[in-house]
């Protein structure tokens, strides 16, 4: 028997009943390819499965007006900063940012991550990525600003980035600091997960996390119709896959038909697998299948003017074979950070009671 409750693998969700490569042979070559062709996309979808689910979400009382934030699945209390910065000499900046990053990480309880890579799309530019577990935390990090770091930014207005979860003037006020132009946008939804929840548990799930940033395009018109289909998913999501850490998204400040999109698992099976199971006994794939993709432009293959992968190597393989529309982020691999490894589980006791808990 599984750590999980499956009889087939130890790292196998238990809602596959053992049945998993059955259920996913049959979606990946049946489901999934006949979801994709015009009478697929418009019968099934867009005639019958899209407005059954949207019907049933108005008799169970589920069509709620949207943000509703009553519930774990809708709500946040840290921070994760995506910021997108030029720099004037590449070496000069890896010496300074990762004894700095690690410090901080390091002696800062509420940072689990902090990290940096050099993008791979724009030439001399830094990625830096960031998780507090509040917006003072955030806050006490901006105000102890490292010269050498500082010293090696560019005075320029290309710098720029994203803010998920809390965003509230705590943040606002402290991310002003920095001279990058963060965007905020609107229609803010997701979740961010707190520790002490099962997901941070260091027993349980070793890492190193697998995060994915994007900015995407939807729809024209559609933002606020997937606003609230992905609050929806994410009602099940925040359940389902204990290792999904944050799910949060908001409509893009620039462009009325663009998303802001972020996805920190802490471990391969029981966040991403979890978050999307390839099953029939799940409600998440057909929710996400058709009420949510069909907003996305391009669909399973969502087309992404930003879209960014920290993970492991073999993490991300799998996460494209599994869909092969994954390979549009720009990958970075853990071996390649400048800085700390994000310690997820940092200052947290084990709190599964038993590996059961993986469910």
């Amino acid at each position: 028997m599984a750590d999980c409750g499956c009889p087939l693998g130890p790292h196998d969700p238990g809602f596959y009943c053992g049945c998993r490569p059955f259920c996913e042979g049959f979606i990946n070559s049946c489901l999934l390819p006949f979801l994709g062709t015009p009478c697929g996309k418009k019968c099934v979808i867009g005639m019958i499965s899209g407005p059954a689910w949207r019907t049933c979400d108005v008799i169970c009382c589920r069509n709620k007006p949207f943000p509703d934030q009553s519930v774990p699945s809708r709500a946040a209390n840290g921070v994760v900063v995506l910021t997108i910065r030029p720099v004037k000499d590449v070496e000069q900046y890896k010496a300074a940012f990762a004894p700095y990053a690690t410090k901080i990480q390091s002696t800062t309880a509420g940072v689990r991550a902090m990290f940096s890579f050099m993008d791979k799309s724009r030439e001399s530019t830094a990625l830096q990525v960031s998780w507090y577990d509040s917006p003072e935390d955030l806050a006490s990090v901006v105000e102890r600003k490292d010269e050498a770091v500082e010293a090696c930014y560019t005075a320029n207005e290309k710098a720029f980035g994203a803010v998920y979860g809390l965003r509230n003037e705590v943040t606002k006020a402290a991310l002003a600091k920095t001279g990058v132009a963060y965007e905020y946008g609107e229609l803010p939804r997701g979740w961010m997960k707190s520790a002490p929840h099962k997901g941070f548990d260091p027993a349980v799930y070793t890492g190193p996390p697998m995060i994915w940033m994007s900015k995407r395009w939807v729809q024209p018109g559609r933002n606020p119709h997937i606003a609230k289909a992905f609050a929806k998913v994410g009602d099940l999501q925040y359940h389902t896959a204990p290792a999904f850490l944050s799910a949060f998204e908001y409509t893009a400040p620039d462009n009325p038909d663009q998303l802001w999109s972020l996805r920190w698992f802490n471990d391969y099976e029981m966040g991403h697998v979890a978050h999307f199971p390839k099953s029939f006994i799940s409600f998440v794939p057909t929710r996400v299948l058709f009420t949510m993709i069909p907003e996305l432009k391009g669909g399973l293959g969502a087309e992404f003017p930003v879209g960014l992968s920290f993970s492991t190597k073999e993490d991300i393989e799998k996460a494209i074979a599994y869909n092969a529309g994954n390979k549009a982020y720009d990958q970075h691999y853990w071996e390649d950070v400048i800085g700390p490894m994000p310690d997820m589980g940092k200052g947290i006791a084990p709190v599964a009671s038993s590996t059961m808990d993986r469910r």
